[in-house]
């Protein structure tokens, strides 16, 4: 049991900041986001516990995250990301990781448009392409790693990140947006 809780414990430092990080973009509410990713861990160890096989943890955690942000959404209806924007302590963190992005597409994207504007077109590209879109490019998951916490397979999630990035540049060049 020793063994279990350092492995946990180790489980827990590698991936509790890019969980509270997703659930904060996610919920726009940083206690909610702490209270969901504490949740998290918590569903985890119990699952391991009672004899639960777990292949891969980080794509394990964002599914048992992202079931909690689901049940969150349903219980309240979620901030936008347009009122993420007048908060501008919020504002500055969601840019500076939108920012952190190493894929051509969602750069030239990005490069092209300011980041508040960015923020505020994902807001509307629908949440099936807002969440991937989040886990691909801000959380850094693979899409095979976005496809096992989703529970989907990993063609359907390429398939929504292209056309979330197709999505998000249409509305970027949108002239009502600019």
């Amino acid at each position: 049991m020793e063994d279990s809780k350092d492995a946990f414990s180790r489980i827990f430092e590698a991936h509790s900041d890019e969980l509270f990080r997703h659930a904060f973009l996610r919920l726009s509410d940083r206690e909610r986001a702490l209270e969901l990713t504490q949740e998290t861990f918590l569903k985890a160890w119990n699952y391991v516990v009672e004899g639960g096989d777990v292949r891969q943890y980080r794509s394990f955690l964002y599914r048992i995250l992202n079931n909690l942000i689901i049940d969150e959404y349903r219980k309240h209806k979620s901030q936008s990301l347009d009122a993420m924007l007048e908060n501008e302590e919020t504002s500055t963190q969601v840019e500076a990781e939108l920012l952190r992005d190493d894929t051509d597409e969602l750069e030239a994207a990005v490069v092209r448009f300011d980041s508040a504007r960015a923020v505020a077109a994902l807001a509307n590209v629908g949440e099936a392409y807002r969440s991937v879109l989040v886990m691909r490019y801000i959380d850094g998951l693979s899409p095979k790693e976005i496809a096992e916490s989703l529970g989907e397979s990993e063609n359907t999630v390429s398939v929504r990140i292209h056309r979330g990035i197709k999505k998000l540049q249409t509305l970027l060049e949108d002239p009502k947006l600019q």
